[in-house]
């Protein structure tokens, strides 16, 4: 927390305070967070108060605190108010994989936590294994495909860690083409498509026969060690309709046995609808990664669950981690612009200095948390 943004915690603090007390409902200010775009504090009520009576005061508590807008929830902290940083700080790939490092094998960085913890996922997982971006226009889900693919190119070799970037239309993996991570060039026609993942499919069938795993760990890694493979998919629900019944029954079959074979599957879409999606696909989806939506609904359908309000969010990268029955995480997705992105990508390619590239060795602070 910089030291400008401390006088307007405590004075917000005791605003929340008299407020409250003013209308019979004293609480303290015990803790809080300060994220990238939220403000969370956590309050500790006296014993005769109900939550419901602070939730009915959240109105008065923007107009005290001059917020445009402030939410009341309970957690594991007690009661939680939650509002906008007025200072909100970017988030950005370069700047937070060196905060990250070193990063855990077949992990992809994702963005920073409401309480400004970066947020990783290990794709290894059982609890991970594939993940189902999903948004409207505007929500940022192109935008987190290509950081998790960034991330994985950028601390993996290409020994350790292959992509196969199939994209329609053509506007997302573009700066990814040439370097040597990939398996072909980035795919955006159907029938090119189908043939990919039914290669996939067979690598997949041959490393079951074979008993061949990925390694674990780093520790793990010898020179015949066969790599992980991540298929990113953006636009899933234009390539089921144009692709039908045999793209989705090689995709649904990837889901169902990639994972121990050391195969994955990211994919986006706007729509994870029961008319796109089977319910089977749907399950084998355990990490779901939700920006702003529709309608609650919508929220639900996309998360697979009720009540996460991602028809709330503020879009931009603003999203929620869902896995499990543990509660959502809320993150901001760590932004790389074109520009940026291209310049990393020349570098893996050998096209720039290698002092552009961040090493796969570094030894900076282990995550505090990560989603595995």
């Amino acid at each position: 927390m910089s030291r400008s943004l401390r006088p307007y915690l405590e004075y917000q603090a005791d605003r929340v305070e008299a407020v409250l007390a003013a209308h019979k409902t004293p609480v303290r200010v015990t803790g809080g967070t300060v994220g990238p775009r939220l403000i969370r504090f956590f309050l500790n009520p006296a014993p005769h108060i109900r939550f419901a009576s602070i939730k009915h005061l959240a109105d008065d508590l923007a107009v005290a605190m001059q917020v445009p807008t402030l939410t009341v929830d309970k957690g594991k902290e007690g009661v939680i108010l939650e509002f906008s940083n007025p200072n909100p700080r970017p988030v950005t790939l370069l700047d937070l994989l060196p905060e990250a490092m070193p990063i855990p094998l077949s992990t992809a960085l994702l963005g920073l936590t409401d309480d400004g913890v970066p947020l990783l996922a290990r794709l290894s997982a059982p609890e991970v294994a594939h993940i189902l971006v999903a948004g409207t226009t505007g929500s940022g889900k192109s935008a987190l495909l290509r950081t998790i693919a960034a991330s994985l190119a950028l601390t993996h070799t290409p020994r350790l860690m292959q992509l196969l970037c199939i994209d329609p239309k053509g506007r997302t993996f573009g700066a990814f083409d040439g370097i040597p991570h990939l398996t072909r060039k980035p795919i955006g026609d159907v029938p090119e498509a189908l043939e990919a993942l039914r290669s996939v499919t067979r690598m997949m069938e041959s490393r079951d026969r074979r008993g061949e795993t990925p390694p674990a760990n780093r520790d793990a890694v010898q020179g015949t060690s066969v790599p992980r493979i991540v298929i990113f998919i953006d636009e899933l629900a234009d390539l089921m309709m144009q692709g039908e019944a045999p793209f989705a029954d090689v995709l649904t079959r990837l889901v169902q046995r990639g994972r121990q074979a050391g195969i994955h599957v990211v994919a986006a879409t706007q729509h994870p609808s029961s008319a796109i999606l089977s319910s089977v696909m749907r399950a084998n989806f355990p990490l779901r990664l939700v920006g702003r939506v529709v309608s609650a609904d919508d929220a639900r359908v996309a998360s697979g669950r009720a009540g996460t309000n991602a028809h709330l969010l503020n879009g931009r990268g603003d999203f929620l981690a869902v896995s499990g029955g543990d509660n959502p995480l809320r993150f901001q997705v760590a932004y790389i612009d074109e520009n940026d992105l291209k310049q990393q990508m020349k570098a893996l390619q050998g096209a720039a200095p290698p002092s552009t590239m961040l090493s796969y060795s570094a030894q900076l602070p282990v995550l505090a948390r990560s989603m595995v």
